[in-house]
């Protein structure tokens, strides 16, 4: 038992010493590295978003596909009945996908004005301060 207790201790000692080791909190240059993690992190998030919205969009189309296909049996069969009842419903369907690749595309294209606000912010102030800086360079 205190061979178990010893080499328990000894283990969770060394993996704490090895999982420290070298990391100082106060280095730019881990801190920025931190940074960009979590920026990959949310880009990664943002990214999830956009791909469950395009396959909820190839769901919808295929499931159109279907109905379409189905039509056409029906239609081919002379089955007026089922031929007109999927046609509705591939109108309703293809309808609603129409509505909902206008509202992504709505979507994306206001993130890409919001995106194109903030370079045209940033870009203003980093000419600010170049300005400022080759102001007080003038000065001195």
């Amino acid at each position: 038992m205190k061979i178990f207790s010893f080499s328990l201790s000894f283990l969770l000692f060394s993996s704490l010493c090895f999982e420290t080791f070298g990391k100082n909190p106060s280095d730019p240059i881990q801190n920025r590295q931190r940074e960009n993690a979590n920026a990959n992190t949310n880009a990664s998030t943002v990214n999830t978003s956009k791909d469950r919205k395009v396959a909820d969009l190839k769901k919808k189309h295929s499931r159109i596909e279907k109905i379409f296909n189905d039509w056409q049996q029906a239609v081919a069969k002379q089955n007026r009945k089922a031929a007109a009842a999927l046609h509705q419903e591939y109108l309703r369907e293809q309808q609603d996908f129409l509505k909902q690749w206008n509202q992504w595309e709505k979507e994306a294209q206001e993130q890409l004005k919001k995106a194109e606000k903030a370079i045209g912010n940033e870009a203003g102030k980093i000419q600010k301060d170049m300005e400022e800086a080759s102001q007080d360079t003038k000065t001195k």
